[in-house]
C-alpha cells in the first residue's frame, strides 16, 4: 500500500498534543510522505489557504465547540474527506457530522480501531490505494508488541525508538536528531509512551520499557 498523490497535505486540529502526535505518528505509518500540518484552534485553520486533502478534527477546540466546529470546517474545506476524531458524539451533533459528510471515530477507541478508521479515511481521500479483500495488513507492520503489565495498547514502533535511545542515556535533544524529529516531538512521543507503559517519571518508564521488551522476546523466540 502507497501513497496516490505526490505529498498529499493532512490537516489535523486538535489542541490536545499527545493525541495529535499520536494521529500524525499513524499517519505516517500508513503514508509514506506527507504534509502533515497540526493546528490548535480554528482561528489558525482558518489561515490555511489551500484545500487539504483532508481533515481529521476534534469538535471541541479552545475557540470552537460542536456544531460550530463541524459547520466551520465544512465551509472552510467542502471537497476533501473529514473525521471527527472526538471522545463525545451525542445524536444531535452525530445527526449533524452525517449532515455535513463527515466520518467519526472516539478517541478512546483502541489503538487498531484508530489506525483502520485512518486508513478508511486515507483512502477515501485517494490518498492510498484500495486494501483488498483479505489482504489486510497484519497488526505488528503499525504498532509492536511491547505492552506494559495489564495493559492493551502497545507502543508503536517510532516510540520504541525513542525508548531504546532513551534507554542508552540519550536526551531528547539527541534523539531528535538522530531520529531527524524535533525534541518537542520526541518529549510528546515520551509523555504518551508514559500514559501506556504507566510510568510516572523516565527511569520509571525506561525499567517498565526493557523488562517488557525482554518478554516480548522471549514470547517471540
Amino acid at each position: 500500500m502507497g501513497s496516490l498523490t505526490d505529498k498529499p497535505t493532512i490537516l489535523i486540529a486538535e489542541d490536545h498534543p499527545m493525541i495529535s502526535i499520536m494521529l500524525a505518528d499513524m499517519i505516517d505509518q500508513l503514508v509514506t510522505h506527507s504534509e502533515i500540518i497540526v493546528v490548535e484552534s480554528m482561528e489558525k485553520a482558518r489561515a490555511i489557504r489551500a484545500e487539504p486533502d483532508l481533515v481529521i478534527a476534534d469538535l471541541d477546540l479552545p475557540d470552537s465547540k460542536g456544531v460550530g466546529t463541524i459547520n466551520t470546517f465544512a465551509v472552510l474545506f467542502p471537497q476533501c474527506p473529514k473525521l471527527i476524531c472526538s471522545g463525545v458524539l451525542d445524536k444531535n451533533l452525530a445527526r449533524e457530522a452525517e449532515r455535513a459528510g463527515y466520518f467519526y471515530v472516539n478517541k478512546a477507541s483502541t489503538y487498531p480501531e484508530l489506525l483502520r478508521a485512518l486508513q478508511n479515511l486515507l483512502i477515501q481521500a485517494g490518498v492510498l490505494d484500495d486494501v483488498p479483500k483479505g489482504a489486510e495488513k497484519a497488526a505488528n507492520e503499525y504498532h509492536s508488541n511491547i505492552y506494559a503489565p495489564g495493559s492493551d495498547k502497545p507502543l508503536t514502533w517510532k516510540q520504541v525508538e525513542i525508548m531504546r535511545k532513551t534507554a542508552e542515556g540519550l536526551s531528547a535533544k539527541e534523539v531528535a536528531r538522530e531520529m531527524d524529529i524535533s525534541p518537542d516531538t520526541v518529549r510528546g512521543h515520551i509523555k504518551e509512551i508514559f500514559l501506556r507503559l504507566g510510568a510516572k517519571n523516565k527511569g520509571q518508564a525506561v525499567d517498565i520499557f526493557i523488562r517488557a521488551e525482554r518478554k516480548a522476546r522471549l514470547l517471540d523466540s
